[in-house]
């Protein structure tokens, strides 16, 4: 009997035991999600910014943007088990807006309709064997020089719209007025920013939009009397929710439009799982959260926004010690419960979030300091992709122009063997749209 009794206390001691730990895991779980949202919520309201530009109103772009990370998380959370979020990417954004829709000349429901058919590529790549042929395919300095480059845009996307860099006719560009409060508020957002990054704080770029609002509404740039729940209407999703278009889809702008937002969404979303996994010693799960990243993809050209990834944000997650679904549900909802506060965030003023966009060019920029020294070759076609991005304003231009130029150099040097096919597969695909643009009257 005695033995018993000690055998059963034991028992439900580890039961007592096991159930603590189950809670404070889940407890975990919820924390780091919680922190992941915080991280990446700025993200609602810059992607409506720069779809904006494309023509898209930006109610129905925030609300484009919440469903489809909010439905993509919990893809990943339920299917995957993984604690990732998906976002818009910055960078890919600007290639929607600027180069494809802007530059290339189709609207933005034929760009979400190559959002979709992108989405569809990346899915069969992430489901078959092409995936480890296509991480050696492009030399890691090129992939490199394209964040870089793309950085050096969204930067000047951001100097621009806060006003700090205006167009001027002799040197094309000059100084904005710095009295200007505008100016003056991004310039302090910025500081903000920074000083909160430096100091590793959760959160910072939202704690600074936070900090930015209300500093505009005491500089009476905003005022919260322009808060008003009755202008914003959730019907306003219906306007881009599968939209889609494909009536160019046989044209040369539409194939260039898919193929350069497959080329980054593919080997961005590759770069950012396979460190995100290794952080976690989930290697093994490769392959089923990359076909999901794809079917992300789909999911964000019917909802009506631009192309995804999985979030950079998510290291804030893996940090606070999220690991599995929980972390990813978590998330979810917290998208899912910004929908309602869509009116508070449309009294953030562009000033601020310039700021963001200033800041977020500057860690892409960053990845320069990842590339490795190469020959002549490399450096001629890496500076070539960062120039040619900003300075056209033409993501497409910059990776054709670099590419290009890495491969016959290549062959010149005798080095062609160097070279992979798919290299030379692409290589010849962006010299066929040069040529094809130019004869059409389509180059930008």
């Amino acid at each position: 009997m005695g033995g018993r009794g000690i055998h059963n206390k034991k028992e439900r001691g580890m039961n007592k035991q096991t159930v603590t730990l189950q809670t404070n895991n889940f407890k975990t779980e919820v924390l780091a999600g919680i922190t992941t949202f915080i991280s990446s919520a700025y993200i609602i309201m810059t992607n409506a910014l720069i779809l904006s530009d494309a023509g898209i109103s930006p109610d129905a772009a925030m609300i484009a943007t919440i469903f489809t990370c909010a439905v993509s998380t919990f893809l990943m959370g339920f299917v995957a088990n993984s604690p990732f979020i998906i976002v818009p990417g910055m960078g890919i954004n600007s290639l929607f807006t600027y180069t494809i829709v802007n530059s290339m000349g189709l609207s933005w429901q034929s760009a979400l309709g190559a959002v979709f058919v992108s989405g569809i590529i990346f899915t069969i790549i992430a489901s078959t064997k092409i995936t480890p042929i296509l991480m050696k395919s492009i030399p890691n300095n090129l992939k490199h020089a394209i964040t870089v480059g793309v950085g050096f845009l969204i930067l000047f996307i951001g100097l621009q719209k806060s006003g700090l860099v205006v167009s001027n006719e002799n040197t094309l560009v000059g100084l904005g007025n710095l009295d200007n409060k505008e100016v003056i508020l991004t310039l302090i957002t910025l500081l903000i920013i920074l000083v909160l990054d430096l100091r590793k704080v959760n959160g910072g770029i939202l704690i600074s939009i936070l900090m930015g609002t209300l500093l505009s509404m005491a500089m009476k740039i905003t005022s919260i009397s322009d808060l008003d729940f009755t202008a914003f209407n959730i019907g306003d999703f219906k306007n881009v929710f599968l939209s889609l278009s494909f009536e160019n889809m046989f044209t040369v702008p539409f194939f260039m439009a898919v193929l350069s937002i497959t080329v980054v969404i593919v080997f961005e979303n590759m770069g950012i799982l396979y460190g995100m996994l290794g952080a976690l010693d989930k290697e093994n799960d490769f392959q089923r959260n990359f076909t999901l990243a794809g079917v992300s993809n789909m999911i964000a050209g019917l909802f009506g926004t631009s192309p995804t990834i999985v979030a950079a944000e998510n290291f804030s997650g893996i940090s606070a010690g999220g690991k599995g679904r929980i972390a990813a549900l978590t998330s979810g909802i917290l998208f899912l419960m910004s929908l309602f506060l869509i009116p508070v965030l449309k009294l953030i003023p562009n000033s601020v979030i310039s700021a963001v966009l200033i800041f977020i060019g500057i860690l892409m920029i960053q990845t320069f300091f990842d590339l490795e020294k190469g020959d002549i070759i490399d450096t001629i076609s890496i500076a070539i992709i960062i120039t040619v991005i900003p300075l056209t304003y033409n993501i497409v231009n910059g990776i054709a122009a670099g590419f290009i130029v890495y491969t016959i150099l290549k062959i010149a040097s005798n080095q062609g063997k160097k070279v992979s096919p798919a290299m030379y597969v692409l290589t010849f695909l962006f010299m066929l749209n040069f040529i094809l643009s130019t004869s059409m009257g389509l180059s930008h």
